[in-house]
């Protein structure tokens, strides 16, 4: 694909126009229009359903309870990251890029996303893994996303002593052979990508009025903390005061990523010319109770949380990132840690192609 074919492959694409209010929203004032001239590459069919969970609900005994299924998406069998990439792509392609670079875990739903993505569009696909769980080599290995990279032809460097040096060697090398490369953090967690969840905020804003309900909580797996960054500046830029989003952590403690998502908050602010006051420092929440042993290590309880939504809803999730996310919200629910619950949202964010490594921990 030349440069002339990918420049007008791209598409600029604004989102829904916005009728009115939503329901336990204020007025768009800070709703222009300059958020849709942000260059953006249509990746998949927007906007994805957000479903209530009947049979959950009855199970938990309310409140209602809603599921934002952005598993369901074009790359490689979607996930949350598709969301981010349609603002990565467009500003690669702008730049010109003839490769990506990226990186994540051995089974980075991420790192996917982005290979597909690249071949999408025709670039080159660098990818730089590390292993998150040694003693599980073999199985991460062996299926699921790894496996998904190299069917879309990445070109996978294996980190043994962290990633950031290999990435930076990875740049200098496709600099030097003039492909400009454009790099793209993990969980493509900054300023450009998390743009795609400023504008999933305002999708959700739409969908809430649409349906009729005032939800009190989101809930969202939080790693790299993009998406939850992203929703917060996106519910508030666009008039949603009252909604509280929920971080559950995968990853590190609760300061440490809230802290990091005030950080990708800044980062949004800055290439979206959205004044940092539009978020109060006080919505950042982030919930690490349910990590379990670590990043990438299944836990108990996000393993019977997959099999309440598989065996009640027939939607998978994943024992990574929406098992423990999932396990969090209804272990809050439960202990009544929500206050005023109501209308509660949580946000599929994909990950059901890495099960198969894990497939010891998920058998009954």
């Amino acid at each position: 694909m030349t440069s002339e074919d990918r420049r007008n492959f791209m598409k600029f694409v604004g989102a829904a126009a916005l009728a009115g209010p939503a329901a336990g929203c204020a007025t768009f004032p800070r709703a222009s229009d300059s958020f849709d001239e942000i260059p953006r590459l249509k990746l998949t069919n927007l906007p994805t359903a957000c479903n209530k969970l009947e049979n959950v609900t009855k199970l938990v005994g309310g409140p209602d309870l809603y599921i934002k299924r952005d598993d369901v998406m074009e790359l490689a069998h979607g996930g949350n990251k598709t969301r981010k990439l349609e603002y990565g792509l467009a500003e690669a392609l702008n730049n010109d890029a003839k490769a990506l670079v990226t990186q994540g875990g051995l089974q980075s739903n991420h790192v996917r996303q982005t290979c597909s993505g690249a071949a999408k569009v025709g670039l080159e696909c660098h990818v730089i893994l590390s292993n998150p769980v040694p003693e599980m080599e073999e199985e991460l290995k062996g299926s699921g996303n790894y496996l998904m990279d190299q069917l879309m032809g990445a070109h996978i460097y294996l980190a043994e002593d962290g990633r950031g040096p290999v990435v930076e060697e990875v740049l200098s090398d496709l600099t030097a052979a003039g492909k400009n490369p454009y790099n793209i953090p993990a969980g493509a967690s900054n300023g450009i990508g998390s743009l795609g969840y400023v504008n999933a905020a305002r999708e959700l804003i739409i969908q809430w009025d649409e349906m009729g309900i005032s939800p009190s909580h989101v809930f969202t797996a939080t790693g790299s903390c993009g998406t939850q960054a992203g929703l917060l500046m996106g519910l508030r830029y666009f008039g949603n005061t009252t909604t509280q989003v929920v971080g559950i952590s995968v990853s590190a403690s609760s300061a440490r990523l809230e802290d990091r998502t005030r950080e990708v908050l800044g980062m949004i602010s800055e290439v979206a010319a959205i004044p940092p006051e539009v978020v109060p420092g006080g919505d950042v929440y982030v919930n690490d109770q349910y990590i379990g042993a670590g990043y990438g290590r299944p836990t108990d309880a996000g393993v019977a949380a997959m099999r309440t939504l598989a065996e009640n809803e027939g939607i998978i999730l994943d024992p990574i990132y929406t098992g423990k996310c999932m396990s969090g919200m209804l272990d809050m629910l439960r202990k009544g840690a929500l206050d005023n619950a109501r209308d509660v949202v949580f946000i599929h964010t994909g990950g059901a192609p890495a099960i198969h490594p894990y497939a010891e921990f998920l058998r009954a």
